[in-house]
């Protein structure tokens, strides 16, 4: 009889990659493995029970992949394990070492500043919307007596873009004191 659990919002709750990763990683050394990752799975991630595993796992922002980004991955023993959007997820099972997923500093460093481009793009998009809103709200929608919608909308753009301010600012701390 297998046992099934679901995680709900973790992309969301571990924002800092290294993070994200030890989060898995747990997991994994208590049986849990992911059943599938796929588009929804920031929403809600569901795992199987099984064996414990020691489990390198990684997570990379690739906007874009290279052409042949996955076979490499393969060729160094890692398993795809899913991707939600552009977050592609691996990982590699190990009995001493943890293995390193990059090659190098400057290749930590590269994925690292994906991810901080990547928050930082959603910050300004989501800042325009809500100030848009909220504009629209002041110049069109007052006098009308339509407030109630355009700033329920106004409100969650605001909240939404300080969560990526705070998901900046605990990505850019992370960076600095060479955690992430």
């Amino acid at each position: 009889m297998s046992e099934n659990r679901v995680e709900l919002l973790s992309a969301f709750r571990y924002v800092v990659p290294a993070q994200y990763e030890q989060w898995f990683e747990g997991l994994a050394a208590e049986g849990w493995h992911p059943i599938k990752v796929g588009q929804w799975s920031s929403m809600a991630m569901r795992f199987v029970k099984g064996t414990p595993e020691r489990y390198r796992y990684v997570v990379d922002l690739q906007a874009v992949p290279q052409k042949g980004y996955k076979q490499i991955y393969e060729e160094f023993g890692w398993e795809y394990v899913g991707r939600m959007s552009n977050l592609y997820v691996w990982r590699k099972p190990y009995a001493d070492e943890r293995p390193e997923s990059f090659s190098d500093a400057e290749n930590l460093r590269a994925r690292n500043q994906r991810f901080v481009w990547a928050i930082s793009f959603s910050l300004i998009v989501v800042a325009i919307v809500a100030t848009l809103l909220t504009g629209w709200i002041v110049s069109h929608a007052w006098d009308k007596g339509q407030t109630i919608p355009y700033a329920v909308g106004a409100a969650l753009g605001w909240g939404f873009a300080i969560y990526l301010g705070w998901v900046m600012r605990k990505i850019k701390r992370s960076v600095r004191n060479g955690t992430m």
